[in-house]
């Protein structure tokens, strides 16, 4: 695609989010929603910050950590990676995207090397080395991938024994849909949820490239890589971990069935009004 290299990367960022919600939506989301998206994928500074804070709770980061962002969408992930002394690169399908980088690149003056850590590809097919990465991250992404499982098994494989690998995506157990803005029913039968979008006027285009992925489900999943593979996972629920930690710091004793009645309790407060989210680490023992 040839793209004028003139044009600023924030116009072009606007244009391009404005097709994709016109192919997928069948129409542009609201304003503000859009320009809070836009001042997020130009900040490298900061946006992706609290990932990586997250990530440092179960393996310390130190200069030179080697991390993928599988599906690094607009860079900002891998820039603060580099911009922060970590060996980051990152993976996309999306042509438009590896655009975009190079035209923000140029406007922020990054190093000319720094786009050579950005592939095209899929993470069905990740095209590294075995134990490559000290850690491999994929946020809001295992939702949209043709073969999930695939795309697990290839973090795993990537990374080095005591590393980790970050799964965070929606799980559609909730009451809303994150792409679509709107309220949902769990696991929304497809067809009624084709129905339910053609009356209120939307595309269903994204609806057909969506996996209804659930914590539960991804649980499963690796529990079928390790056995096949004869790795050894640790598998932990950080908002259950959080969870924990908020109990003990308080000096209140962990009660059988607590955290499912907590659980309850967040479901019924997001109904209908806010995304639910599968966000856990897996730490790599032996491979």
């Amino acid at each position: 695609m040839s793209v004028d290299q003139n044009i600023k990367a924030r116009d072009f960022l606007i244009q391009n989010i404005l097709q994709e919600n016109i192919l997928y939506f069948g129409a542009p989301k609201n304003a503000r929603w859009r320009n809070r998206v836009v001042d997020a994928w130009m900040d490298d500074q900061s946006n992706p910050r609290w990932r990586y804070e997250l990530i440092n709770e179960f393996i310390k980061f130190k200069k030179g950590t080697k991390i993928l962002d599988m599906a690094s969408g607009c860079g900002t992930f891998v820039f603060y990676g580099l911009l922060n002394g970590h060996d980051a690169y990152g993976i996309d399908p999306e042509d438009w995207k590896h655009t975009f980088c190079r035209l923000k690149a140029a406007e922020y003056g990054y190093p000319d090397e720094w786009i050579g850590r950005f592939h095209k590809g899929v993470g069905e097919f990740l095209p590294y080395k075995d134990n490559f990465f000290d850690c491999v991250s994929s946020y809001q992404t295992l939702e949209h991938v043709q073969d999930p499982q695939k795309c697990i098994f290839e973090m795993c494989r990537v990374t080095r024994v005591g590393g980790c690998v970050h799964i965070m995506c929606p799980d559609y157990r909730s009451t809303y849909e994150g792409h679509y803005l709107l309220p949902w029913l769990p696991l929304f039968p497809r067809q009624l949820a084709r129905i339910y979008l053609k009356l209120l006027g939307k595309s269903t285009k994204c609806l057909d490239g969506i996996n209804y992925t659930t914590t539960p489900k991804i649980y499963r999943w690796l529990k079928e890589i390790e056995n096949e593979m004869g790795w050894s996972f640790c598998i932990l629920d950080y908002c259950k971990r959080k969870f924990e930690k908020a109990l003990l710091k308080r000096k209140i004793p962990l009660i059988t069935g607590s955290y499912l009645f907590y659980q309850i309790l967040i479901f019924i407060r997001q109904l209908f009004r806010k995304e639910s989210s599968t966000n856990i680490f897996v730490l790599i023992f032996k491979k």
